[in-house]
Formats: C-alpha cells, structure tokens, sequence
C-alpha cells in the first residue's frame, strides 16, 4: 500500500489517483493538547499558563505546523517572557513557519500571487461571488485562480464562502509589509494598525498610493477616538477598497468628508459618522457599499452612475430618511434598510433594479407601503418586511410573484389584508405570518 500526501490536488488528478481523504484541522481540544506537548511536555499547562498557551493555540488555528514549531519556542520561558513575545506574534509570523508556508506562495504565478495577497488582505471569509465581481477587472479570471488556490490547499471553499487560514492570512499580510518597506506610500495594502493611525491622525496622505485599507478597530486595543481630517483620503487617487469594521464611537469625522476616491470599488465603513457622502463622490465603479449603523440621513443628493453595484447594505442606519433614485443601478443584487427606522417610503424607480434578488426591510417601523413599480423587479426571491409596524399594504405583485420563495411578514400590525392570490407563486418555500387577520386572508390563497 503507497500512501501519497500533497497539498496540490492536481497531482491526483494527474496520476489517475481517485481515493482521496482530506486531513481536517485536530478539534480544539487536541490542538491544545498539542502544543502543550510541545511547549510543556505534557497534555496540559503548567500552572499560570493556561490562558496564555489557549491564545498561542488559537493563533496558530489549529495547524499542526504552527502548534509544533510555537510550542517548541515557548519551551522553557517564563510567563513575563511569554508575554512580551505575544504581541509579536500577533502581527507577524515566526520565521520557521513563514520558511515553511512561502514555498507554497512561492510557486503560484504572478496573477495568482496577486489573488492570494488580495483575499489575506481584503476578501478572507467572503462569499465567493463577490470576490469575483470585485476583482474581475484586474484578474483575467479570478474564478480559476480562486481554483488554483484551493487545489494547492491554500485556500478553502465551504458553502460558498472563501476561507485562507489564520496562517497563511499573516504570510500575506507580512508579505504586503515587506514588498515596499522603505517607502509606505508607495505600498499596494495598508492593514497595519501602527501605519493606519499615522494616517488617520497625520496629514501626509498626498503622497500615498495605496489601492486598499482594511483595519478591523474590534480586534485591536484601539482606546482614543481618531478624528479624521477631512482630507485624509485626497491623494490616496488609486483607493479602490476601503474596510473599516469594529469603530463605533472610535472614529469620527467632525469637519465631514470633502473627498473619496474617484475609483472606490468597495466602501465598507461601519459606523459611519457623517450625514451625507460628498457631492464630488464617484459612484460610476462601486460594486460594494456597506455602510451599517451610520449617521446617514440621505445617501447622496443627486442621481448618480451605479452601473456596477451589486450589493448595498445601509442597515441599521437610524436617521436614514430616504433613499436617492436607483434607476441606474440596474445590476443591483441584494439591498439592504434592516433597521432603518426613519425611512418612510422608497423611491418609485426602485422598479429599475430589475435584477434585485433579495430586499430586506425588516424593522423600518416608518414605512407606511411599497411602490407598485416593485413589481418590476422579476427576480426578487427574498422579501423581508418583519417589524414593519407602520407597512399598511402591500403591492399587487406579491401575490402573482413566479419568483419569490422568501416571505416576511411577522411583526406588522397595521397590515390588515394580504394580496389575492392566483395560484402562480408556486416557488414561495417560506411564509411568516402573525396576527389573526392575516392567517385569515392566508386560509382564503389555495397553494
């Protein structure tokens, strides 16, 4: 019997080998058990270290690479010196274990170098579909390296959704770091925090030519509050990706924002502080925007090109009280109000979204109907309306939708009958329904 381990599927494929068992990551408790093998010599903790030796186990996640050669560098240091090392590691790799990982980094070409360093800076646990829409211009098929990357066990696809382990993330990263470590302008990705706040703080970003940053505020012992100057992103022309997550009450903009990116692909800003974006914003190459828990009372004045937005999520943006003319967004595909509680209406030309799959309104407890031009958008599968309390009707279409499957209608109190139904609906697989009223007016549909 001949057993061959790889990391490349293609050599399977290759040789004609069809049994194949992929080898998972050890459970928690045994990766714990581990390192601690390595680190103690033992299965568990030396008293004092357990907290310590659960933090190295989790960033190592779980990879029997990581565990070995981390608890062979802890062996025999003390808790002062184990903690002065851990911030270290939390930011950088261990030399060992980047030697080891690089020789896979090493052998993907330069497109496919180009796609791993953007999912470890960028697009880690995202859904695969929006990778592609995002990277598609500067990939000549993203698809196939995204492929490519899972063959050779560099990344991983479950459900839909990519997924580079914490490792391999922090190769990336380190890399991005080392790529142009005289000059920080003249880097591609900014993800460092140190880096981040000089910029955010400083007034140097005329020089800077990044084309994406990502900083998740959650994840670092971020205490002050940045103030933005207003101009903070005005030489910053090639941005393309903006990530911030995690900074409620952390960052804040008092002077407002007179300039974005005229290229920005993906707006990602969580907790943003101002209450409009800037008349001069580009909105001609937005695929993504993603701006939850704002203090947005209005997206923007006038009507603007969205001919490549795909996804817009405004969720829980409690001040928002309406929303710009859509009409050009023609290529939306999910949109995004849960929570908006000041939103009274939508606007009519909603109805030019004619690919919007999935409208999610739950808890826009001001909104008193929907448009009938609504019924525009065929390819609407997934409507939300759950916690509309003020939603007194609903357009015609619902009950003759061929394509809806998804519908939410708990929580509105003020709707009093539902739309006669004809039979067609025959793809609706989820109904939810309160108050007798309408059970009632559901008896009366014959599915």
């Amino acid at each position: 019997r001949i057993i061959i381990t790889t990391q490349n599927r293609k050599i399977f494929r290759t040789h004609g080998i069809n049994h194949i068992y992929k080898v998972d990551f050890p459970p928690a408790d045994e990766a714990f058990q581990i390192f601690c093998t390595y680190a103690f010599g033992q299965k568990s903790p030396k008293y004092g270290f357990k907290e310590l030796s659960q933090e190295v186990t989790n960033l190592a996640g779980n990879l029997p690479l990581g565990l070995r050669v981390m608890g062979s560098y802890f062996r025999g240091m003390s808790k002062q010196e184990w903690k002065k090392e851990l911030p270290r590691l939390r930011t950088s790799l261990d030399a060992d274990i980047q030697s080891i990982l690089k020789f896979s980094y090493d052998a993907l070409d330069d497109e496919e170098k180009y796609l791993f360093l953007h999912i470890a800076c960028f697009f880690n646990h995202q859904v695969i579909e929006k990778v592609v829409a995002h990277l598609s211009y500067l990939l000549l098929d993203a698809r196939q390296g995204l492929n490519v990357l899972a063959e050779k066990s560099l990344i991983s696809i479950e459900r839909g959704r990519i997924n580079m382990h914490n490792l391999l993330v922090q190769l990336g990263r380190d890399t991005v770091r080392k790529q142009f470590v005289r000059e920080l302008g003249q880097r591609l990705y900014l993800v460092d925090s140190r880096e981040l706040c000089e910029i955010l703080i400083g007034d140097v970003a005329a020089s800077r030519r990044f084309i994406g940053i990502n900083f998740d505020f959650s994840t670092e012992s971020v205490k002050k509050i940045f103030n933005i100057n207003e101009r903070v992103f005005q030489g910053m022309t090639n941005l393309q990706f903006l990530k911030f997550q995690g900074c409620h009450k952390t960052l804040d903009l008092p002077c407002g924002l007179e300039y974005m990116s005229q290229n920005l692909r993906l707006l990602q800003w969580e907790s943003f502080s101002v209450t409009c974006l800037p008349p001069i914003f580009n909105s001609e190459f937005l695929v993504e925007l993603e701006l939850c828990f704002s203090k947005l009372e209005k997206l923007w004045e006038e009507i603007k090109p969205l001919p490549n937005l795909k996804w817009m999520d405004l969720s829980w943006s409690q001040n928002l009280k309406e929303l710009p003319d859509l009409s050009t967004a023609t290529n939306l595909l999910e949109l995004n109000l849960r929570g908006c509680s000041s939103l009274v209406k939508l606007p009519s030309i909603i109805g030019s979204a004619k690919n919007l799959q999935k409208l999610n309104l739950q808890y826009c407890s001001s909104l008193v109907k929907l448009p009938s031009t609504i019924g525009s958008t065929n390819n609407l599968q997934k409507l939300n309306l759950g916690g509309c309390s003020s939603l007194i009707s609903l357009p015609s279409f619902i009950g003759s939708s061929t394509n809806l499957q998804v519908l939410y209608l708990s929580g509105c109190s003020s709707l009093v009958e539902l739309p006669s139904f004809d039979g067609n609906a025959m793809n609706l697989a989820s109904l939810n329904l309160s108050f007798p009223i309408l059970l009632e007016t559901f008896k009366s549909w014959s599915l």
